[in-house]
């Protein structure tokens, strides 16, 4: 601030969700993507897309980069032109399991900025209807076609049309995994075999990948919570079980969120 005192910083200390994402949105210029989870990039781009905002998102992945540029006109594609359904968070390595230098995100991060300058300014070179893609470890870069889905016209959507509601009771809070019976619970450990050997926890164990495979593992008629580490991936797991019918639940906070003697 006492470099730039012209300008002025606006917080809002809350969760960005499906209830004040288009509020948000709207009460700005320009939206810029620095999520590390897809559900809400995919929040971020529907609001951009519902609010007619330009967004600049970016996603990074050990030594490699994406860039892409959503503005409401023909020449440029949203997310979903490309992924007409969002990832699910848990089904790709992550930052935190693969790793990546630190550079990475901040080459990446500046090179948004960049992009932002360049649509506030109107410059030219804003990756309309590109993904620039780069490679730090060999210093290379590639742009890729993204064109816009033909069913949609400019500025409209043929996919998006509200933002969709999370169900207020997907995430659940338990003291211990033993309270889960008491809700009448079954608990179903979602992590992979190696975390379940390092931390064994005394439950059911179907993995992330073979549950969302074979969902009919689950009884129809059954009622469950699913843990893993962190809760990411029991939530992305629930949400997808729950568009089959299953009654499933996820562990906010995973099981890092309980007391060593309560898991």
């Amino acid at each position: 601030m006492a470099i730039n005192p012209t300008v002025s910083v606006e917080t809002h200390d809350m969760r960005f969700t499906a209830d004040n994402a288009l509020e948000l949105v709207r009460a700005y210029d320009v939206v810029v993507d620095c999520s590390d989870n897809f559900r809400t990039k995919f929040l971020i781009n529907d609001a951009a897309v519902l609010s007619r905002r330009p967004a600049v998102f970016a996603s990074v992945y050990q030594y490699e980069g994406q860039l892409q540029v959503y503005k409401p006109e023909p020449a440029h594609a949203c997310l979903r032109c490309l992924w007409p359904d969002a990832t699910l968070d848990g089904v790709v390595g992550n930052c935190a399991e693969a790793g990546v230098l630190g550079p990475v995100p901040g080459t990446v991060g500046t090179l948004q900025a960049l992009l932002t300058l360049k649509i506030l300014l109107g410059l030219p070179g804003q990756l309309g209807g590109e993904l620039l893609l780069l490679d730090f470890m060999s210093f290379s870069n590639v742009k890729l076609k993204a064109p816009r889905r033909g069913a949609c016209i400019a500025p409209a959507c043929a996919l998006i049309h509200a933002i969709a509601r999370e169900d207020s009771d997907i995430e659940i809070a338990l003291p211990s995994l033993a309270a889960a019976s008491e809700r009448r619970l079954e608990v179903i450990d979602i992590r992979t075999a190696e975390e379940v050997a390092a931390q064994p926890a005394e439950v059911r164990h179907i993995a992330m990948p073979i549950l969302l495979a074979h969902p009919e593992l689950l009884s129809p008629a059954g009622r469950y919570v699913l843990v893993c580490a962190s809760g990411k991936r029991s939530l992305a797991t629930a949400r997808e079980l729950r568009k089959r019918g299953l009654s499933v639940h996820s562990l906010a906070g995973g099981l890092q969120a309980l007391k060593p003697d309560h898991r």
